[in-house]
């Protein structure tokens, strides 16, 4: 774990290196287009998308994503041969471009911010041969994936900021110390003093926002258990389900909630928390994730989460957008 730590850690540091070093004086680039989670894969030839390097790309990008009670990927992929990489394909917002070059002497990644189109990720993987190619993809293809996702939630940010909600934004700022870019069409549905839900519910389908803290005392509340256990507590409390004696909570026994160590959240260490919420005494379930990290101004224990329901419809996409919402955390500064 500590060894992927550190080779995320100098992944990132490039990544930022490059991105800061973008020449602030070039024109404004043209819109970045793709679908949701969109990569594109720029090959030489079809051999390379049809062999061991397109195996390798699509068994990672196209594994299901963990905690849809649907099999949906983490990515969509798209594919094109160099000789048709028109500037059409070149605004396309995730782009990972294949290269074998007998010449070089080992594999090696190379990065750009906007390289032809706004917001967008641009990564070259190039190597001597197929071997070294998906040799060095499995060691970074998380990183890849990062910061591909870090574009889709720039790209869904600039949506919803122009519309933001400032009634919802100052209430989570005045309770909590910090804000985030809740788009209209949410509400706040409850207020406590530890706890806020935060609803946007249609016809068809609920998306809500859970913010929960407690005072921290010890590393041991990061653990898988603490937080399944916390966030029961605190949704057994405030979230009810339709009939009575219900209420909400986690799914432990088919799909374990999976914990995972962020280091691209915006309070720079957090651990997230996906899998699947049900309702206790009834037949409601669907997705969740959540991001739960120490609050500096006030020493407690803060979760942010997103939770979706939508019977019998994909929801990848709408998980990706609430995920976005938790990752426009700001804290208030102090005065």
């Amino acid at each position: 774990m500590k060894k992927l730590f550190n080779i995320t850690l100098l992944v990132l540091l490039f990544l930022s290196f490059a991105s800061c070093n973008q020449d602030k004086s070039a024109p404004r680039k043209a819109r970045s287009a793709g679908g949701t989670s969109e990569i594109l894969v720029v090959t030489q030839n079809s051999n390379q998308w049809d062999g061991m390097i397109g195996d390798s790309i699509r068994n990672y990008f196209m594994q299901a994503q963990y905690g849809l009670p649907q099999p949906e990927p983490i990515a969509k992929l798209a594919h094109v041969n160099v000789s048709g990489f028109s500037d059409m394909f070149k605004a396309h917002k995730c782009i990972l471009e294949i290269v074998i070059d007998t010449t070089l002497e080992k594999a090696v990644a190379e990065t750009a911010v906007d390289k032809w189109a706004a917001p967008q990720r641009y990564i070259k993987v190039s190597a001597p041969n197929r071997l070294a190619w998906v040799t060095l993809f499995e060691q970074q293809k998380e990183i890849y994936k990062q910061w591909f996702d870090e574009v889709e939630r720039a790209r869904i940010m600039s949506i919803f900021r122009p519309s933001v909600d400032n009634d919802v934004v100052n209430a989570i700022a005045e309770k909590f110390g910090f804000t985030l870019t809740v788009p209209q069409g949410f509400y706040i549905g409850k207020s406590e003093p530890d706890f806020m839900w935060i609803r946007k519910e249609l016809e068809r389908s609920s998306a809500c926002i859970l913010i929960y803290q407690t005072p921290y005392l010890d590393t041991v509340q990061f653990s898988a258990n603490s937080l399944v256990a916390f966030r029961n507590r605190m949704l057994q409390q405030y979230v009810p389900g339709p009939s009575e004696g219900s209420y909400m909570t986690t799914e432990t026994e088919f799909v374990p909630p999976l914990r995972t160590y962020i280091t691209d959240f915006p309070t720079e260490y957090a651990v997230e928390l996906r899998g699947m919420w049900k309702v206790e005494n009834d037949f409601m379930g669907g997705p969740f994730v959540s991001y739960s990290f120490v609050n500096p101004n006030n020493g407690k224990l803060v979760t942010l989460e997103g939770y979706y329901y939508e019977p019998n419809q994909k929801k990848r996409d709408q998980m990706l957008q609430l995920e976005s919402i938790l990752y426009s955390m700001k804290f208030v500064e102090q005065q």
